[in-house]
């Protein structure tokens, strides 16, 4: 039902972590635009990984180490083609969610947040048809 969709990393300086990413494991910059919250999000391939890095969607201080919005390691997402029928499934297990379905700023492209254990934030992205 599932596959891996990308790894996000958030940054205070996103461009300079990308970039880091490039000089030092040979990742190649894909695109650069806007994400959620009207951050810098820079979209990566690494090794045939997709790995977006971006900034803080408020301009503000994020936390460390919890399910909420942080710096390095954030989240990781999993393709569905039935976003309503996942969350139903997970909701239905007592899996909490942290955002639920929203369109993404582009169009077309479903995505929720749901709470992971030890405090993991997983994105589940059902991609427009």
């Amino acid at each position: 039902m599932f596959h891996l969709n990308h790894i996000h990393l958030r940054s205070p300086d996103p461009h300079k972590s990308a970039q880091w990413y490039v000089d030092h494991l040979g990742a190649k910059i894909l695109s650069e635009g806007k994400g959620l919250g009207n951050s810098v999000a820079i979209r990566m391939d690494l090794g045939g990984a997709t790995v977006n890095m971006s900034g803080s969607p408020t301009g503000d201080l994020l936390p460390e180490g919890s399910s909420e919005y942080h710096w390095g390691l954030e989240h990781f997402g999993l393709d569905t083609d039935d976003i309503n029928g996942a969350l139903e499934q997970l909701t239905s297990k007592g899996v909490q969610v942290l955002l639920p379905i929203t369109e993404m700023p582009s169009g077309g492209t479903l995505i929720a947040y749901i709470k992971g254990p030890d405090e993991v934030m997983i994105e589940l992205v059902q991609r427009k048809t």
